[in-house]
């Protein structure tokens, strides 16, 4: 049995060869398929490993029994007995013809045969694969099909009788299986057969694998396959054209030229080189085929190697040794030979490249490359901490300023999450910590920067306001920023609608016990200020009466604090019934409570009192004149 080899044109160098340093010559053989002319064929047994399966193929006489398929074209020329064909027929009785005059596509397909390849009155230029009297229109059965597979010049038809029962009642429950290939260009004919059942006394069991020629004049057939009731299982066919060699077939050497014409040669090269095995073929229709592979031959490698480790990539390192590792020899024996010209055993390098060494030892040599890489960490820097109220666009950057910011890779969090962002440069509109992780190549840099709201929004409401009850104010918050807004509040309650830098307000229409408190938020962007003012609404009435010896801070004093904050008080002057000056004070506001200037306790009665005022005063005009009365406690 012959090792199974595809039936395309093949041709196979054979493994690569290391010659040792004594060792000047070696032996190269090639195998290829070495087909011939078609006008003869060997057939040979081969592995049963069907290229194909039995099924899935274009279907054909589907249900018939004793038929020939319609003509089915070929996609290749197929040579086949010293002719050339371009179609074929299907036979549903498990056999192949090119012959399709003598053989009626769509017509009768004998199923009655006694004679044996070759003979005339079998089936004309056929392949029997297995040619037996086989009934495909019996229901359940396989369907009888074909595809082809592959590309020029290696294309293949494969024709398939896949579980198709015997015919008659004699041979119920045998079924035969078997698949026929054609090869393009070696012209190569395959037969594999799952099965084939003997026993069948129908047509005397009769069954046959072979070819023949028109006529019948040629033909060929395995051992104990011709005409006859013989089993099969799982076994294969080769038949190969044997007649005069159509592949010329040449050894190349390095350079293309032709430095032999057999199988093996021996070769004895000076260095390390690729010869090639050249097989070309030339079909029975003129075409040519050029199938191609190659060996390399390298000399002292089987006794001496180096070896300079793999390929290197550093990151802020300035230089790197290349230190050689050698086998076969001792490293102190051996000559050094480096890319750089250098001839030392080992180097140091500074620059990016490829470095390379070849050793030498007799007649011997070895080579080995390694690549060294230098790089730096991307420079980075995102800048200061800062603080904003994004009031405009924010943008980061970590675009290093040593490398092109396209070679980079970008990783950002924000408050150690990592965030979608990609890209060199992002736009941030949240406080907080952003830490950006950037990569070139294997080198790595990291840089942060917080975010923080500006704090120093100032803004102002002015000192403590009051007034008499329900008399109008206005307050007005002063602030340096410029595109802010206001928003007023009222006890902490918004005041709707009041979005400018003052705010009009009408005191209570009672004295306040509890000042109201006014505030104002100024905004600009995600920052804030804020301020307050207490405001209190105060009783303008100039008392008649003191109780100096009453409860403690109540209409004990003569408070005109209300006068004082509106107009000022220049002096006031108090007199007694007989118009004397008792009492008198200047910028007064709340200081008198019954005394002389001396201190001394006035009784009790009706006294009189002068005011002048600072301004103008709105009710009282310049000058203010009345009585008040002094009531002191009985012992």
């Amino acid at each position: 049995m012959q090792a199974q080899q595809p039936g395309f044109p093949f041709v196979d160098a054979g493994p690569d060869v290391i010659l040792d340093c004594d060792e000047p010559c070696t032996e190269l053989t090639a195998t290829f398929f070495d087909t011939g002319e078609t006008t003869s064929y060997e057939v040979v047994s081969i592995d049963y490993d069907p290229p194909f399966p039995f099924t899935g193929g274009t279907s054909v006489s589907v249900g018939s029994d004793d038929v020939w398929s319609q003509i089915i074209p070929l996609p290749f020329d197929f040579c086949f007995y010293d002719e050339t064909y371009t179609q074929f027929l299907i036979g549903s009785n498990g056999v192949v013809t090119f012959d399709t005059t003598s053989n009626t596509p769509g017509g009768f397909c004998p199923w009655s045969f006694s004679a044996s390849i070759p003979s005339p009155s079998l089936i004309s230029a056929s392949i029997n694969g297995v040619y037996m009297d086989i009934d495909p229109s019996i229901g359940g059965s396989g369907i009888i099909n074909y595809t082809f597979f592959g590309e020029a010049p290696s294309r293949t038809l494969v024709v398939n009788f896949p579980n198709i029962p015997y015919f008659g009642g004699a041979c119920q429950g045998l079924t035969l299986t078997s698949q026929i290939v054609f090869y393009e260009t070696t012209n190569i004919i395959d037969v594999y057969v799952e099965n084939r059942p003997s026993g069948c006394s129908w047509n005397s069991g009769n069954a046959l694998i072979g070819i023949q020629n028109v006529g019948g004049t040629q033909g060929i057939t395995p051992p104990g396959r011709n005409t006859g009731d013989w089993s099969a299982t799982e076994e294969a066919w080769r038949f190969i054209p044997n007649g005069d060699s159509n592949v010329d077939f040449v050894w190349l050497d390095g350079d293309g030229d032709i430095i032999g014409t057999t199988p093996t040669i021996e070769v004895c090269p000076s260095e390390t080189t690729i010869f090639t095995a050249q097989a070309t073929y030339t079909n029975c229709n003129g075409d040519v085929v050029i199938e191609t592979d190659t060996v390399t031959v390298t000399l002292g490698g089987g006794a001496l190697s180096v070896d300079l480790g793999e390929d290197q990539s550093f990151c802020n390192v300035v230089s790197y040794e290349i230190v050689p590792t050698i086998t076969g020899a001792d490293p102190g024996d051996v000559s050094y030979l480096w890319s750089t010209g250098e001839t030392t055993p080992t180097i140091i390098v500074t620059e990016t490249g490829t470095y390379s060494l070849e050793i030498s030892l007799d007649n011997c040599s070895a080579t080995d490359e390694v690549f060294v890489e230098f790089n730096d960490n991307p420079e980075i820097d995102l800048g200061p901490d800062f603080e904003t109220c994004f009031e405009n666009p924010v943008f980061l950057d970590a675009s290093p300023s040593n490398y092109p910011p396209e070679n980079g890779t970008y990783l950002w969090t924000f408050n150690g999450v990592q965030m979608m962002e990609d890209t060199p440069v992002i736009e941030v509109n949240e406080f907080g910590t952003y830490t950006v992780t950037v990569s070139v190549g294997i080198c790595i840099s990291q840089d942060a920067i917080v975010i923080s709201p500006r704090e120093d929004l100032m803004v102002s409401l002015g000192e403590a306001v009051s007034g008499c009850t329900t008399e109008p104010k206005t307050l007005t918050a002063t602030t340096s920023e410029e595109g802010v807004t206001f928003a007023w509040f009222l006890n902490g309650n918004l005041i709707e609608g009041q979005t400018s830098n003052t705010l009009n307000i009408t005191l209570p229409a009672s004295p306040s016990n509890m000042p109201d408190i006014y505030s104002v938020v100024i905004s600009k962007g995600e920052c804030s200020g804020t301020a307050e003012v207490e405001v209190m609404a105060l009783n303008c009435v100039i008392s008649q009466g003191l109780s100096p010896d009453g409860s403690p801070g109540f209409n004990d004093r003569l408070d005109l604090t209300f006068l004082a904050n509106r107009s000022g008080i220049e002096n006031l002057q108090v007199f007694n019934r007989h118009g004397r000056v008792v009492y008198q004070q200047n910028n007064y506001v709340n200081q008198w409570a019954g005394q002389t200037d001396e201190g001394d306790i006035l009784p009790t009665g009706t006294y009189f009192y002068v005011i002048n005022f600072s301004t103008e005063d709105s009710v009282f005009g310049n000058q203010k004149t009345g009585w008040i009365y002094i009531n002191r406690a009985s012992n």
